[in-house]
């Protein structure tokens, strides 16, 4: 061997880990610390450990949170545009036309309901009457003997 190139090998180092196990070994460094070991990997313990060291799955979350947020905006500014299409389509160009479009459209969803809730109505108090007469019918008629 060459002397003067070859780094320092230093006798019974303790390699720390994040878990708090410890190992001594010869190494060149003189301190080593470990983020995940034999100890603590899930490979060899079974268990499922979640390390965040530089805060990548708080980054990670940061983004998807921004990814849906963008999205649903999107959907937001696509509807709008929608409804201006639809009132240009028409001959209508200004928003408050558009506006006063989506107006019109929600009373008649509102109506619609209404009008749904009036049928439900009806058909329960046809099926309580039905349900009367039937009890009625059935009922035996008891005979007076005189």
């Amino acid at each position: 061997m060459k002397t003067g190139i070859h780094p320092k090998v230093h006798k019974k180092v303790v390699a720390t880990c994040g878990c708090g196990a410890t190992f001594i070994f010869d190494s060149t460094a003189e301190v080593i610390k470990t983020e995940i070991c034999s100890a603590c990997h899930p490979f060899y313990t079974g268990k499922q450990k979640l390390l965040d060291t530089a805060g990548k799955v708080d980054k990670f979350r940061a983004r998807v949170a921004a990814a849906k947020k963008s999205a649903a905006s999107k959907k937001k500014g696509k509807i709008s545009e929608n409804v201006k299409a639809a009132a240009a389509a028409v001959g209508r160009n200004s928003a408050v036309d558009s506006a006063k479009a989506v107006n019109k459209v929600k009373n008649a969803v509102q109506k619609r309901e209404l009008k749904k809730a009036k049928l439900e109505e009806e058909l329960k108090s046809k099926k309580v009457e039905s349900e009367k007469a039937e009890a009625e019918s059935s009922e035996p008629v008891e005979q007076k003997e005189e």
